[in-house]
């Protein structure tokens, strides 16, 4: 019994004694991290934490991409330790609560075992970010946008590329995670960079489709008989051509400044009774090539002419002569009189263009045989009507030349003469506010139809008279526009053929 509460007080005043042998020293069984401190002073403590824990000018982290590596060591990342508070942390361990606490807690520790968290500075983002910016353009590459490039030689299309940046904001975070974990390493964070034009469409198709083959101006007159090609090799059309970017596309312009220069040596090929309307005829390629086209029309005037007064003229015999009425050619020289012409005497024959306000119609044409008195109709150079006809009376003749139909009207009237003339279509202007024109058999007021007895031989006033049903078959095929060609010399008109004081003519 001596023993037991000899060892019982042995015992008692090592719990009490303890703190006093560890007075001024880290308890056995305290660690920081994985240093154990026991026994150690605050100031030992704290030299061999500085000693023990990774040196913050010798520890990195680095960053890979793409095999290349780039190093942030701890100190620049502002990672750093606070060894003296640590140290002083762990001097507290069992020294903390009531006395009776402090008098167990020492034990506990020596054999439980307490670990100080190791702690300080992880890392300040902001010298982080500063690092990796540095090394950001290293990796940086543009994207390279679509191109389109034209060339005599040919057309090249390139495609786009993406390229790609460093994400400095996600980058940063992956190396604090790093420096909090203590791992050495992480992967520099990517961000693509898309470009902004990534085809090279709708030009690209466009311009290969253009230059697959040569471009064709087509001059085609039919006032003068005039039919011609004119082609663009794809090498020259090539310098006609360029690309631009609209937005994230890149479109196919005209250059109409080269264009020009070409219509311009074409101009001369037409020779002397021709004039090429250039502004006209390149809006009319432009739009054209712009379409994906490979042909165009030409524009095309005609000049006027010089005539010298020969002996025996008169101002109706010159105009006919040309196929102009007579006020066309008064008006082309308003400072001569017409009935005091000299001969030598120079005056204007107008450009035949003045007889044709209204655009061609292609592919149809009526032509007029005076001499025959047939009307024939024409659709692609083939025969679709063959008609008999009345011109104007030897009095009144019609004017042979080249018209064109200028309007129509079902039921037009002639007041002059209280007549109806079905189905007219205008021709051209006898006078400045009265047209001759192609008309079935005219109808008088009473409802009688004026010359059907003498249909084929010269009976009207200038018109063209056509058949019942003839007129209206032709009124029906041919529109505004058409080709009108008047050809000969009416033979003479019978004797046999009302004049107008029996009754009123035709047209």
């Amino acid at each position: 019994m001596v023993l037991v509460a000899l060892c019982s007080a042995v015992g008692l005043a090592l719990f009490f004694i303890y703190p006093t042998i560890y007075s001024g020293r880290i308890y056995p069984g305290v660690s920081v991290g994985d240093t154990a401190l026991g026994g150690l002073t605050v100031d030992e403590a704290t030299s061999l934490l500085a000693n023990t824990l990774p040196d913050p000018d010798t520890q990195a982290v680095t960053l890979h991409k793409n095999g290349q590596t780039w190093e942030i060591s701890w100190a620049d990342a502002g990672r750093t330790y606070r060894y003296d508070s640590m140290a002083q942390a762990a001097y507290q361990v069992g020294r903390q609560g009531p006395w009776h606490v402090q008098v167990l807690s020492p034990w506990r520790v020596r054999f439980e075992g307490r670990s100080i968290e190791v702690h300080g500075e992880p890392g300040d983002p902001s010298r982080v970010r500063a690092q990796v910016e540095a090394f950001a353009h290293q990796l940086h590459v543009p994207p390279t946008d679509a191109t389109l490039s034209i060339r005599p030689h040919g057309v090249t299309c390139v495609p786009s590329a993406a390229g790609q940046a460093v994400d400095v904001k996600a980058t940063t975070e992956n190396v604090m995670v790093v420096l909090d974990k203590g791992r050495a390493e992480v992967e520099v964070a990517i961000v693509p960079l898309p470009p902004e034009v990534r085809e090279p469409e709708p030009g690209c198709t466009k311009a290969r489709s253009l230059l697959s083959e040569p471009f064709t101006l087509v001059v085609d007159d039919p006032l003068t008989n005039y039919l011609a090609d004119f082609d663009v090799p794809s090498e020259r059309m090539a310098t006609w051509l360029h690309a631009v970017t609209n937005g994230d596309q890149i479109r196919l312009e005209v250059d109409e400044a080269t264009i020009e220069s070409w219509l311009l040596e074409v101009a001369p090929e037409l020779g002397p009774e021709r004039i090429l309307e250039v502004d006209e005829t390149l809006e009319r390629v432009s739009a054209s090539l712009r379409n994906g086209d490979h042909r165009a029309r030409s524009a095309i005037r005609h000049p006027e002419k010089r005539y010298v007064v020969q002996p025996g003229d008169t101002m109706f015999d010159i105009a006919y002569s040309h196929g102009f009425p007579q006020w066309r050619l008064e008006e082309a020289n308003p400072d001569v009189e017409p009935n005091q012409l000299l001969i030598g005497m120079a005056l204007t024959i107008p450009s035949i263009d003045v007889l044709f306000p209204e655009p061609l119609v292609p592919g149809k044409r009526i032509e007029i045989d005076l001499p025959e008195q047939r009307l024939r109709a024409y659709e692609n150079d083939e025969l679709a009507y063959d008609f008999t006809c009345s011109s104007g009376m030897t009095s009144t003749p019609t004017i042979a030349g080249q018209f064109q139909v200028l309007f129509k009207e079902p039921e037009a009237y002639a007041q002059r003469w209280s007549l109806e003339m079905p189905y007219f279509m205008a021709i051209y202007y006898e006078g400045p506010d009265f047209a001759n024109g192609i008309h079935e058999l005219p109808i008088r007021s009473s409802g009688q139809r004026l010359w059907a007895s003498v249909l084929g031989w010269p009976a009207s006033y200038g018109c063209i008279i056509l058949d019942v049903g003839d007129a209206k078959t032709l009124y029906d095929w041919a529109p505004v526009g058409t080709l009108v060609r008047i050809e000969g010399v009416a033979p003479g008109t019978p004797a046999y053929v009302p004049t107008y004081d029996d009754e009123a003519p035709g047209g």
